[in-house]
């Protein structure tokens, strides 16, 4: 059983070891735009809601790292003319969240710088990329 649970404990490593060389990649590839890896998920988000302000609550349950403080993100991204924010007209008590012009045209530039650094993963057929996922999704459930 010892032998087990190394392999176990192998995977663990692994899996923090690739994350943190993949989160280096993406903060280098982010860099030139002046975006963060959270603030990128959150233009994502609001991209992906078509023209229908969000609110914080909702970008809170979707976004990758929940650790992430949204109302601190939506500041800094507010400063940088990426998103508005304004009152809701049926709850007073939250803020709709909407992408900007400028937020888009930053998504979009990052997007493209993305899109090459997902080409490493180009080195694992399609069919293995699959099990990752499937084998990813289950640790998490």
């Amino acid at each position: 059983m010892k032998n087990n649970k190394n392999v176990y404990q192998n995977v663990a490593v692994e899996l923090l070891t690739t994350h943190s060389w993949y989160m280096h990649q993406l903060k280098t590839v982010l860099k030139p735009y002046d975006i963060s890896p959270a603030q990128y998920n959150i233009l994502r988000i609001l991209n992906g809601a078509e023209n229908t302000p969000v609110s914080a609550s909702y970008l809170k349950e979707h976004v990758i790292d929940k650790g992430s403080n949204i109302t601190r993100l939506i500041d800094k991204m507010e400063i940088k003319n990426w998103v508005t924010r304004c009152l809701c007209e049926t709850n007073r008590r939250q803020m709709d969240i909407d992408i900007t012009a400028d937020g888009i045209s930053v998504l979009r530039e990052a997007t493209k710088e993305i899109n090459e650094l997902i080409k490493v993963l180009y080195s694992i057929t399609e069919e293995e990329a699959e099990l990752i996922s499937k084998i990813l999704i289950k640790i998490r459930s």
